[in-house]
This record gives structure tokens, sequence and C-alpha cells, in this order.
């Protein structure tokens, strides 16, 4: 395993240094395409690092979401975990909401964080545990959640008791450590594919945890992780004069004046046709990034307001409304990582063994009877392959880049 991470590293630097060579070559003995100029004139101006940034909007607001990127995204996860370890997060927020995890995994989750000093062996042991049961998924993929829980167990092993960091999942509530009960795990699934009542289960659960830490103490904080739509604010919309059910909707009307929204930078939608099968492009045709990459800047954050980036038309979705533009749905944008630095790692260590993979291909036979969907794979096979940690570039690198380029030459 350690000689393919190797190999896969290797094969990522040189990549990255292959694509950053070839823009900073064209952006020293060229001059600014017309097309990214006024987003180069705009960032010629100092800007705050990413972590800075949102970390500056719990200034003015209480709470703050972040729009992640691709799930599989390792790079983002580097830097959440450095807002959470900063003292400013430590010492006036302390709370952190994701969509990944279901609230079935607290008080469990919350009482591990705060436990104290453990072995590696036992707090490995302890996640994978977590793992095994975190979702109505069969299992998920993505490595990061192993690594936002070390990290934040280790994070709060340094931390006194009343400045732990805690944490709440708030996906569907679905429990898995009980017997398989086919009738549970239909009503979860059916509240998973129902647009509308996934987003509103999770907002109520989020608004309902606040409001008991508002009770406490008024000025209490949050910082709330979720992917792509979930995150926009009550401007998006897909209908005209027809509110959008999303997380972050629901949020910014139970709290008036009180948040704010980050998009991470990746890549617009150009076609979805499935979770798993979509079509993207650069952001804005690629201007945004040629901009970044015209000046070197990789870490950097700032609201959207009054500037090029957020005048810009909405793309990020392709069934927007038109006439939506980005400083209409997010507070503000960071720049964390030139794309060819985007890493996929998937894989959970040793979730397969100890009897785990012949659980696993239960659980999968109800998903697929669920879904009346043909099992596209051999399900032993596909545990036992996320036994061991997988990383790779961003899939979509090729078609992202050439776009890009274009604005350097």
């Amino acid at each position: 395993m350690k000689s393919q991470r190797a190999k896969n590293a290797v094969r990522r630097l040189l990549i990255s240094i292959f694509f950053i060579e070839c823009i900073g070559m064209t952006s020293v003995y060229s001059q600014v395409h017309e097309a990214i100029k006024p987003y180069v004139d705009f960032l010629s101006h100092k800007q705050l690092p990413a972590k800075d940034y949102i970390l500056s909007l719990f200034k003015n607001h209480d709470i703050v979401f972040i729009c992640e990127r691709d799930h599989r995204d390792i790079t983002q996860y580097e830097l959440y975990l450095d807002i959470l370890r900063d003292p400013y997060f430590t010492n006036h927020v302390g709370v952190l909401f994701t969509e990944v995890g279901s609230r079935s995994l607290n008080p469990e989750l919350n009482q591990f964080l705060s436990s104290g000093k453990m072995d590696s062996t036992e707090v490995n042991s302890r996640i994978l545990d977590f793992r095994r049961n975190m979702l109505f998924y069969p299992v998920w993929h993505c490595y990061n959640w192993s690594m936002l829980a070390q990290g934040i167990y280790q994070l709060n092993n340094t931390l006194p008791e009343e400045k732990k960091i805690a944490w709440y999942p708030s996906d569907i509530y679905f429990e898995t450590k009980n017997p398989i009960d086919k009738e549970k795990i239909k009503k979860a699934y059916n509240q998973y594919n129902d647009y509308y009542q996934r987003d509103s289960l999770m907002a109520d659960y989020i608004i309902q945890k606040i409001n008991v830490m508002k009770s406490k103490n008024q000025k209490q904080k949050a910082l709330i992780i979720m992917n792509y739509r979930h995150a926009f604010n009550p401007n998006y919309y897909r209908q005209k004069g027809v509110p959008e059910q999303n997380v972050g909707r629901f949020l910014f009307e139970a709290f008036p004046g009180q948040c704010a929204n980050v998009l991470v930078n990746q890549f617009a939608l150009t076609a979805i046709h499935s979770d798993n099968d979509i079509a993207v492009a650069p952001t804005q045709q690629g201007k945004w990034d040629a901009a970044f990459h015209h000046l070197g800047i990789n870490d950097a954050g700032f609201n959207f307001s009054g500037t090029p980036f957020g005048k810009d038309e909405f793309d990020h979705n392709p069934r927007t409304c038109p006439g939506i533009t980005y400083q209409d749905v997010f507070t503000g944008f960071v720049y964390y990582r030139f794309i060819p630095e985007f890493r996929i790692v998937v894989g959970v260590p040793h979730i397969a063994e100890e009897g785990f993979a012949d659980e696993y291909e239960k659980r999968e036979a109800i998903y697929y009877e669920i879904h009346q969907t043909e099992n596209p794979h051999e399900a032993q096979h596909d545990i036992w392959k996320l036994n061991e940690i997988e990383e790779r570039s961003e899939d979509f690198l090729p078609n992202l880049m050439q776009p890009i380029q274009q604005w350097l030459k």
C-alpha cells in the first residue's frame, strides 16, 4: 500500500508541477488576457488567507456555512482543520455541524471526542466503529471523515473541558447497529431521496440544536459544512418565485442577519443526470482559475459583493434561474489550492475486516432491492477495495485545465 501511495504522490506532484509551470511561464511572458483582467486587477489588491477570511465572518455572524467541493477531496479538509484549530475558533465558536454523518452518531461521537487520552489503537478502533455505522448508505467511502474525527479528537486533548470542539453530524437519523430492519432502512432512503424532506430534516435538527445552545449562551456561534446546494442561501431559485428547500435557506430564514455562506473554489456542473453522472466545467469558463493562476494566488478569501467575481452569473448549478449572480447566492468565496493540487482520497483502513464484509453485503442487497436497480458490482470485492486508502488527482483534471489555459496564452 505504501508503494502505491508513494507512486500516487509522485504522480500528483508531477501533474501539479507541469500545470503550474506551464501556467507560470505563460503568465510571465504574456500580457493579461482582456477577459480575465477585471479579476486580476481585483486580486492584485491584498486579500486575506482563506482561513482568516472565514474566521473573520464570525465577527459579524453567528453561523457560517462552508460550501465544500467534491466530498472525496481531502485537500479542503486541511483548511477546515486549520480553522478548527485556530484559537479564535476554540475561544469564540467551538461548534461544528456537518452534512456527512447521521445524527444518530451522537451522543457517542462527542463523548469519544472529549474522552481524554487513549492510545492510537483504541482511537483508530473507535473511529472505525463510527465509520461502519455512520450513515444509511451501506458505507461512506471518503477518507476525510476519519481525518476530521482524528483531528478533532487530537485537538480536544489539548483543550480545557469548556473549550473542546463539539461536532454534530446532521443527516437523517439512522441506527445501523441494531439488527437489519428493512423497513427502517427503506424509511431512511425515502427521506434521503425526497429532495425537500431531507433538507428540512437536517435544517430542523441544526436549528433545534442552535436554539438550545443559544438559550444557554446568546452569543453561541457555529460552523456548518455542507456540500453543493445544501449551502445555498434563500436567493437561489430554480423556478422563479418558488423557494428552494435547501438547508442554507432554512437557516438563513430561521436566524435572519446572523448567517453567512462561503463557496470554496471547485468547478461548475454543466449537467446533472444523477449523483454519479455529471458533467463539469471550470467556473466561468475557466476565467476565475486563470486569474488566480496568473498571479500565483492559491490561498485567499473575500466577500463577493461589489467584486467582478460576485457580479458574474451563477453558473455553479445548470438549473439556476437566469439573472442570479454569485453575490446573490453566497456571502463570500475562498480559493484554496489550484485544481491540480486537489487530492481525491477514498477508502477506510480495515473497514472490511472483523466480519464487516459480510454485513456490508447484506446492506447492499437491501439497498439495491429498495432502489429496484441491479447491483453493478460484487459487494465483497467492493468493500475489500475500500479496505485500503486510494489516492489520486481530481478525476476531471484534464477537462478542467484546458479551458483555464486558453485565458493564459
